[in-house]
């Protein structure tokens, strides 16, 4: 809609500019594709049952089409997405953890490349990154953590310790959640020694609660982690170190001790700072989105599209940190984004948008 406005002195017509479009003279709305990456991207939807809703209102939208919009939305993000990554990876304190992703390929053994997403959370700031690869050995980590200097807190999985374990600019912190889970899957086996080390853990994890409850702040809770929690973190050091000669290296109680004597302090580190969580469930959470889509989809169309699918999860993962509605925030900055100044392209991020949306209106 474009109104026109009579001049006073009677002297010719103004006629209002054209809004930005994400597809310039096309039919849909801003509101439009971004109902469409919402649906899919948040809720799981995918593009054919999309389509199949929009046809039921009388709406016939061929896939190519539906595919092509999205497509350009994502286009238009591309340099905040770039925005997003350069943020991120500037954080002092990050979870890293890989999840699989099915991508059809037709160059691939039975037409379909088994891809991996690699998440890096920020907790500090609320930010999310998705980064698609091809596979899951180190080239991934070890190109977009080239020059990172920082606390990086991940599982067990051997590429994270063979890359940055001896790293000097890196401080290397582990799950303690993966740690309790092998203490767990040991009760069957020993339940009076595993019960012991999960008792000892539960209160570790009770403090956190605490501090939750009572939303300490870092400095805070650094003090209490110092007073309460380091006494059983060093306690539990001791209690393994005395276990392993005396349990049997294969069983699930070795296999767990084995597991988490070499890293204990990675996974007591978590006490020396109060921003540093104790476990990396944080960057878990964040997965669960994609592997509701991954059931719904099944997989992407492409690599490309694999990449833009890292992308949008990345957006709607750090709106849902900030608390912003994921339909809202992509409608305005579809229709803002190209002609919104370059120098001030991070208020458009999900972390920023409320604040600065709010001071331009």
């Amino acid at each position: 809609m474009r109104y026109k406005y009579a001049r006073a002195n009677g002297e010719g017509i103004i006629t209002a500019s054209l809004p930005d479009r994400v597809i310039e003279k096309g039919i849909p709305s801003e509101a439009v594709i971004a109902q469409m990456v919402v649906d899919k991207y948040v809720f799981g939807l995918p593009l054919h049952r999309q389509i199949d809703k929009y046809r039921r209102l009388g709406v016939n939208v061929p896939a190519s089409t539906a595919s092509d919009w999205i497509m350009k939305g994502w286009q238009h993000l591309a340099p905040l997405w770039e925005l997003l990554k350069l943020l991120v990876l500037n954080q002092k304190y990050l979870q890293a953890d890989e999840s699989p992703l099915k991508v059809l390929d037709r160059d691939h053994k039975n037409g379909v490349h088994h891809g991996y997403m690699w998440i890096y959370n920020a907790p500090c700031d609320k930010l999310t990154l998705f980064d698609y690869r091809k596979g899951r050995d180190q080239s991934g980590p070890k190109q977009m953590l080239e020059g990172y200097a920082g606390i990086l807190q991940v599982d067990g999985y051997a590429v994270y310790e063979k890359l940055f374990g001896n790293h000097p600019d890196i401080l290397l912190v582990y799950c303690m959640a993966h740690s309790r889970r092998k203490f767990v899957d040991a009760l069957k086996y020993d339940k009076e020694r595993s019960t012991y080390v999960l008792e000892r853990m539960q209160v570790l994890y009770a403090l956190e609660q605490r501090m939750r409850d009572q939303q300490l702040d870092w400095e805070q809770k650094t003090k209490l982690r110092q007073e309460d929690s380091v006494p059983v973190l060093l306690e539990l050091k001791e209690w393994m170190t005395q276990q392993l000669p005396l349990v049997i290296p294969k069983s699930p109680l070795g296999q767990a001790i084995a597991y988490s004597l070499p890293r204990w302090e990675g996974l007591s580190a978590y006490a020396l700072h109060g921003q540093i969580e104790i476990d990396n469930n944080l960057a878990e959470n964040v997965v669960r989105p994609l592997a509701i889509g991954r059931k719904a989809f099944l997989f992407a169309g492409s690599h490309q599209a694999a990449e833009m699918t890292a992308a949008m999860y990345s957006f709607m993962a750090t709106c849902k940190k900030n608390g912003v509605d994921e339909q809202e925030w992509l409608k305005d900055v579809f229709e803002r984004i190209q002609s919104h100044k370059q120098k001030d392209l991070y208020q458009l991020l999900p972390n920023n948008w409320i604040k600065f949306r709010n001071q331009s209106a």
